[in-house]
């Protein structure tokens, strides 16, 4: 036969794959038999904990809309959705969902309880982790329409509004535009205790806690975090905007992450209006400085908050989305951090803001993927982050992210801090660029999006997602620049299928968000091998199993097979 097989070189290839972790990287062709599979996630290679990924908030969307977006999600690298609150509350205005009925789930503008159960149950196919926004604070200002239990007197704060945020009595005390719930009230406690668990039994993952720092903390004599957050199978967040109090309060910031993690709102604020005035920010982080663990913050550049209310909080509905995407870069590839990625409606008028309605896609863009993967690549390694040349630059020990405070498009020679970043010869994840790095300098081409990434792992980079059950057609994705695939298939009778060496040409469908060439064939029947090639490089043999992938070492991978190249 002339088909290349169980070659030398060929067998060379499985022990080398065996020995992978211990050796250099190099760059890996993968493909899928599309197949009868109960779950995909192990193609997108994405974080098992929420904390250790990063989050794709979108705001506002339809759970239907949300599920129909999962393979680009899980492809663009993100562990997490975060939604809306799936609370009752009135329709129309974004902020109406912010102001709710009660604490139990039912039809809103977002969908049914049904609908948010089947979005969580597509997510775990990917990997990806549900997150819902809980109101707990309050609900809405007028108490005809709440949950008639709660109407009692004794369930509620008088103190009223006119906060000074100086004040920590005041800020868990008072009114924030509707009346504040008496959180330390057992009642109150077990409602939302409850509520939690139903998300739970829908297939929630995870909450963020609204105005978090508007509610006590046990040593302030309120034992509600500790009441609802008991249940540790899910993951917490507490939106705590500047602090708990606008003069610090490091020591009540750190009581909290004894629950949950916490935002830092005043670093993502630094790093947006930084790069919105040209310039690579100087800071390393605000709450980490003064104490906060890196493992219990969330950062982001933009939220809800500071696009859809006006001039508060930041107005980033004025920043362009690529100073954004800067400033999420540096967010999103440091160590321990999770970081949020916001999906901007389009309106920019507070009282347009509709809920129900989906935001942008550009989560999807190459530059925000090839971010979402070097964090997800280089998580347990160390952190560096300096400035050089008007550029940001966060060094870990097998890669770095690069971002010009200003500028594109242009040759950049900047510090590599701490020597953290191994020296030598790396490729920018967004334009393919070659970079080299020394002991002291990290030097290269930035690209249009004024963002560079570069890493040499590829281990994380996502296969071409199955989305329906198919067993008759094989799917390979060329990210070697082959530019022309071929498929040869035999069976365990060592019979040709399907035409001699090197095989049968295969259908170009497209190209993956990396921009690399995707190709399908159909499966000859009785065909129980494959080798790919472009009739000079070619994979290694390959078993098709139906149900089952192998790696080329022979290792099931639930459907996935990858494959190396010589």
């Amino acid at each position: 036969m002339k088909r290349k097989r169980l070659t030398k070189k060929t067998l060379s290839i499985v022990i080398i794959l065996c020995l992978l972790v211990s050796c250099i990287s190099f760059s890996m062709v993968t493909y899928n038999a599309v197949s009868n599979i109960s779950n995909t996630s192990a193609s997108y290679n994405l974080p098992k904990n929420i904390q250790d990924g990063v989050i794709l908030h979108c705001f506002d969307w339809k759970y239907k809309d949300i599920e129909s977006e999962l393979p680009n999600i899980a492809s663009a690298g993100f562990t997490a959705v975060q939604t809306s609150p799936a609370q009752p509350a009135g329709a129309n205005e974004w902020y109406n969902l912010y102001q709710p009925y009660g604490f139990y789930t039912i039809s809103n503008s977002l969908g049914t309880e049904k609908d948010l159960n089947d979005l969580c149950t597509a997510a775990d196919k990917y990997g990806i982790k549900i997150v819902v926004d809980v109101v707990a604070n309050h609900l809405a200002g007028d108490h005809n329409y709440i949950q008639s239990d709660l109407k009692p007197s004794q369930y509620w704060h008088t103190f009223g509004g006119n906060i000074n945020y100086y004040d920590r009595w005041q800020v868990t005390h008072g009114d924030i535009g509707m009346q504040d719930l008496a959180t330390e009230n057992s009642y109150v406690q077990s409602l939302v205790k409850d509520y939690i668990q139903e998300l739970k039994s829908v297939g929630v993952d995870g909450i963020r806690f609204d105005a978090a720092k508007h509610i006590g903390l046990p040593s302030e004599g309120d034992n509600f975090f500790s009441t609802v957050t008991s249940d540790k199978s899910l993951w917490y967040y507490g939106e705590i905007l500047t602090g708990p109090i606008d003069s610090g309060g490091e020591s009540l910031m750190k009581e909290y992450t004894n629950y949950m993690s916490v935002t830092d709102s005043t670093y993502g604020r630094t790093l947006r209006e930084d790069f919105a005035g040209g310039r690579a920010p100087s800071s390393y982080g605000n709450w980490c400085a003064r104490g906060i663990s890196n493992n219990k913050l969330v950062y982001w550049a933009e939220s809800h908050d500071t696009w859809s209310n006006g001039y508060d909080d930041g107005y980033s509905w004025g920043i362009s989305q690529n100073n954004i995407d800067r400033a999420y870069a540096v967010a999103a590839s440091r160590n321990d951090i999770t970081a949020l990625y916001f999906s901007r409606p389009y309106s920019t008028d507070r009282n347009s803001i509709r809920q129900g309605q989906k935001g942008s896609t550009h989560f999807t863009s190459t530059e925000v993927s090839a971010v979402n993967h070097f964090h997800n690549a280089m998580i347990g390694q160390k952190d560096y982050y300096t400035t050089s040349n008007n550029c940001s630059v966060v060094c870990r020990e097998s890669g770095a992210v690069i971002v010009a405070g200003s500028g594109s498009n242009k040759y950049v020679s900047v510090t590599n801090g701490g020597s953290t970043t191994k020296p030598g010869t790396y490729t920018d994840k967004i334009t393919g660029k070659t970079w080299t790095v020394t002991s002291t300098t990290i030097s290269g081409t930035i690209g249009s999006s004024g963002i560079a990434v570069i890493y040499n792992d590829s281990s994380d980079l996502p296969t071409v997602p199955v989305t329906d059950p198919d067993t008759t057609t094989v799917k390979f994705t060329d990210n070697q620049n082959w530019g022309t695939a071929y498929a040869y298939f035999w069976s365990d009778s060592k019979t040709d299928i399907g035409g001699s060496w090197p095989g049968t040409k295969m259908s170009s469908i497209g190209t993956n968000s990396y921009g690399e060439q995707v190709f399908s064939i159909n499966i000859p029947t009785g065909a129980t091998y494959v080798i790919f090639t472009n009739g000079s490089d070619q994979t290694v043999d390959i078993k098709l199993s139906g149900a089952e992938g192998y790696y080329t070492n022979g290792t099931k991978t639930n459907g996935k097979l990858n494959a190396y190249p010589w």
